[in-house]
């Protein structure tokens, strides 16, 4: 079914919320308000009716930072798996890092995982191509193969860009119009330790800083990942006032979380960059108000039972798909420390700027769509993950504001019974 008469809800679009019903036809968006009520009212061919009262109706969200496994780590996570993830959580476009097994590093790479992304995904997926072969950061991939293959973000993820490699990057992605995103951390900084404590924000605002002063040399497009403090925030907000080609995101741990929440089991709180400081906090979410930080980034990375075993030589990282919009709705909207649609905006229209997609729901666009149901409580538990990964720092927390249909092209890719 891709003929759907979503009524009586709250639309978003163009960063305002509009009491008005939404008719999608084809797949596509067909009318807003009275004009939509008014063309189902004579449409004769099936149309689906979805109460929207008590919901928002938002353009699909965009997640330009998840790790999705497949290849090569099936048993932490696979496209369909952490598609149906995206999918409960609203997500309806997922961009996916390239640290599986092969790398993605070379355009066959690619085809493999465009193949696979066909054969089993539920929401869209692009793909993020390593920056260096294997991954090791000494050889150039073929960036120009790559670009002409689709590929429009480059990153090496877990493993930073060397120095020596930085401006030869810079200067062949910006000719091509491609994007860079660097794992901000120097791990001669960061030492071998677990939590903030040996892993100190100079690790990662000292590695922006070097990164911002290439950009500023090469005009190279740079998307700087998972933002943990206020000095990184301080450096963007530098580098846009000086007109330099550059964007950031922060996760919804970083926003709700600081190294104060961390409780048992610790491994759930265990991520890169490291949960910081109440004072580092408040600067990224005073980021996303201002625009400073454009996106919200889930950084989902789903882990197996060591991470709950309290095993704290486990890998990094915790899961984010399913959680990210009722933690930050029930801990920042509710709390009053952010609006929803500043929320909303770090979700669609700012992602969906930098990846090239349309940000907005209007007529003619693909219903690319999710429907909140914003008093909707619900228990994170273990069993109610879609994704592989159990590995929540929510885990117990009741959390409002749930996801309860997406659409993708109009089709229904999650529904949620209440």
């Amino acid at each position: 079914m891709k003929n759907w008469f979503l009524h009586d809800g709250q639309v978003y679009r163009e960063n305002q919320l509009f009491n008005e019903d939404l008719l999608i036809i084809e797949g596509k968006v067909a009318a807003f308000g009275t004009q939509a009520r008014s063309i189902r009212a004579n449409t004769n061919y099936p149309v689906r009716d979805f109460s929207a009262e008590g919901c928002i109706i938002s353009r699909g969200f965009i997640d330009l930072h998840v790790h999705l496994r497949e290849p090569g780590y099936e048993t932490k996570e696979t496209i369909k798996t952490g598609t149906k993830a995206a999918a409960a959580g609203g997500f309806t476009s997922v961009f996916v890092m390239p640290n599986t097994l092969p790398p993605l590093d070379s355009v066959e790479a690619l085809a493999d995982l465009q193949k696979r992304v066909q054969q089993s995904a539920v929401v869209k997926v692009f793909p993020i191509a390593a920056l260096t072969m294997k991954r090791r950061g000494t050889h150039l991939v073929d960036y120009s193969a790559l670009t002409k293959a689709g590929v429009k973000f480059f990153s090496d993820d877990g493993e930073p860009l060397n120095s020596d490699l930085l401006y030869d990057v810079m200067e062949e992605i910006s000719a091509l119009d491609a994007i860079v995103i660097n794992h901000l951390e120097d791990k001669d900084l960061a030492g071998t330790g677990r939590f903030h404590q040996d892993i100190p924000a100079e690790s990662e605002y000292l590695m922006l800083a070097r990164d911002l002063k290439a950009v500023s040399r090469t005009n190279c497009s740079y998307h700087a990942a998972h933002l943990s403090c206020e000095q990184s925030v301080a450096l963007i907000a530098e580098a846009k006032a000086k007109g330099l080609p550059v964007t950031a995101e922060v996760t919804p741990h970083h926003l709700t979380l600081t190294y104060d929440n961390i409780k048992e089991p610790k491994g759930h709180f265990q991520m890169k960059p490291p949960l910081r400081s109440t004072s580092d906090q408040a600067a990224c979410i005073e980021g996303i108000k201002s625009g400073i930080i454009d996106i919200i980034a889930t950084d989902h990375a789903p882990h197996g039972d060591e991470k709950r075993h309290n095993d704290l030589s486990a890998p990094f990282g915790v899961t984010g798909l399913e959680t990210a919009f009722p933690a930050l709705y029930t801990k920042l909207v509710l709390t009053e420390r952010l609006s929803i649609k500043d929320i909303l905006r770090s979700f669609t229209v700012n992602p969906a700027k930098i990846a090239g997609e349309h940000p907005s729901l209007a007529v003619g666009v693909t219903a690319d769509i999710t429907v909140i149901k914003l008093d909707c409580n619900r228990l994170v538990n273990y069993e109610m993950f879609y994704s592989k990964g159990t590995n929540s720092p929510y885990i117990g927390e009741t959390l409002s504001g749930w996801p309860i249909l997406t659409l993708v092209d109009g089709e229904e890719r999650y529904g949620c019974q209440l």
